[in-house]
């Protein structure tokens, strides 16, 4: 088999996988920066993400359903997080929200339920 044909069936295989974990994701490469690596831009709803592939785990996954699996979950892991809506909370608003809270709470006192007030005389 020559190298040509060998990028043929690795290009089409991960073509599948990427299918198989969403139809709509959109997939690029990017520059080949480290010796037996290469990275794939992901983009679905204007969101990008970027996930780095072992190139022999690639060339095994043909025959191997085990590393086929491993691609398929960081591939599918970096869409969920594209698509997550979950909100960093860079302010500290959330910090000083609960810090606010305490400190109010050390001086009043809830009422309860069950406790009754003195009333004075009628």
């Amino acid at each position: 088999m020559t190298e040509q044909e060998s990028v043929k069936q690795s290009a089409e295989l991960l073509r599948k996988i990427i299918r198989s974990v969403d139809k709509k994701l959109d997939y690029s490469f990017l520059d080949p920066t480290q010796e037996g690596r290469f990275s794939l831009r992901l983009s679905t709803r204007g969101r990008e993400g970027v996930v780095s592939l072992l190139t022999n785990d690639l060339r095994m996954a043909g025959s191997d359903n085990v590393r086929k699996n491993v691609i398929r979950q960081k591939i599918k892991s970096t869409r969920d997080h594209l698509l997550s809506n979950y909100v960093v909370d860079v302010m500290g608003k959330r910090m000083a929200r609960m810090l606010r809270e305490s400190a109010a709470g050390q001086g009043d006192a809830k009422a309860s339920f069950f406790y009754r007030r003195p009333q004075g005389r009628r």
